[in-house]
């Protein structure tokens, strides 16, 4: 079995280009069956904030596939995303993202996933036994998932599959931090959400993506792509390539492909418009946790440290105080309860921090850093 994915060159958001560079590419995997069809538009949406940051799906993006679509015959055009932080203003999340004047514009209905109820879908043999899906999902034909291509500190990398969290409403997010603290099981947590939802069509933008201490707190990087494919599986396998990452590292990727949701070995994947070789994050600035850090150093090293000087390696989200503005975003998002307002600060008690880095990812005011000791420095360098 192989998929195709379109790896289309494109380096600005501009409409008229991007729009281009879609139509080349459903030349290549083949037209989208929209005819009368209700469409969602799934962007990455995570916080309010504006796209220069590079933290959410470009408005750019999801302008020229929902005119697209409207052209090959689609209904009508729906927008919609949950935040990371469940109290979030939806309003404000789709004003700053520049959702909001995209749909004023062209006729889009910008939809509250937690405002339209939840439905609860069975998930047999699954980390939890039922998934609870915004009803949105259900209410549509066809689903169009446009993820940014990101680095990610707790999955290692954001993109089709961890995109598809989103369809979760409310607290539930946090709630399944919490029954599934490792990356390994959250890992499988995202696949099965993703097989729930199935996402008919994957396009990424990959234009201006992020590097280092992702999801939002990492740098914008220029990718210059537009990625397309029926496969999301495949597509992430490409695009954990492209943020130099064999798709066996990537759980979701790994997970996804063993559970038959597509194909995750880039010798199977078919690649229209660029070449792979030339894809590879050789240069990326990875993200480095205490997980992948004890997934990547030797046995034998493994095996010579002991319970106590594993221990002593520390990576953990530490409060910058002059930047916090006591918004008490990362309290509220802690699937632990680790985080308190204490005599005017925000503390962490680390003996319940779990490593999830949802503060870290949630912090509107990036006042919440990942540090690492000299440990753990050493084992990452030493990890190849």
């Amino acid at each position: 079995m192989s998929s195709k994915v379109a790896v289309l060159e494109c380096p600005h958001y501009d409409e008229d280009k991007i729009k281009k560079t879609i139509l080349k590419g459903f030349e290549f995997i083949g037209r989208p069956d929209v005819k009368d069809k209700r469409i969602l538009l799934k962007p990455n949406l995570l916080m309010p904030a504006e796209p220069h940051y590079a933290v959410t799906t470009h408005p750019a993006i999801v302008e020229a596939v929902g005119e697209i679509l409207l052209e090959f015959g689609a209904k009508e055009v729906l927008i919609g995303d949950s935040p990371g932080n469940a109290l979030s203003n939806i309003d404000n999340l789709y004003r700053r993202t520049g959702m909001l004047s995209l749909a004023e514009k062209k006729g889009f209905k910008l939809v509250n996933f937690s405002r339209e109820g939840i439905i609860e879908v069975e998930n047999p043999n699954g980390v939890v036994p039922t998934i609870p899906l915004s009803k949105v999902v259900r209410s549509v034909e066809y689903i169009v998932n446009l993820p940014k291509l990101k680095t990610h500190n707790f999955t290692l990398i954001t993109c089709a599959i961890k995109n598809i969290f989103g369809t979760i409403p409310g607290f539930n997010k946090s709630k399944f931090h919490s029954i599934a603290p490792g990356p390994k099981e959250f890992s499988r947590l995202l696949v099965e959400i993703f097989n729930a939802v199935r996402p008919s069509l994957n396009i990424v933008d990959a234009i201006e993506g992020m590097e280092g201490d992702g999801p939002s707190g990492g740098t914008p990087r220029k990718f210059n792509r537009i990625l397309m494919s029926y496969d999301g599986v495949a597509i992430d396998a490409v695009g954990g390539w492209m943020l130099g990452y064999k798709p066996d590292e990537i759980y979701t990727t790994k997970i996804a492909g063993d559970m038959g949701l597509g194909v995750p070995s880039l010798d199977d994947i078919e690649i229209f418009g660029s070449k792979l070789e030339e894809l590879f994050g050789a240069d990326i600035k990875k993200v480095l946790t205490i997980h992948n850090v004890l997934e990547k150093v030797s046995s034998p090293m493994l095996s010579f440290l002991s319970k106590r000087l594993v221990k002593l390696i520390k990576i953990y989200p530490e409060i910058n105080d002059d930047k916090c503005i006591k918004c008490e975003i990362c309290l509220r998002s802690c699937p632990k309860r680790a985080i308190s307002r204490v005599e005017h600060k925000m503390k962490i008690d680390y003996r319940k921090c779990i490593s999830c880095y949802c503060c870290h990812e949630l912090c509107p005011q990036r006042a919440i850093v990942i540090k690492r000791n000299k440990l753990a420095e050493i084992l990452w360098l030493a990890r190849d």
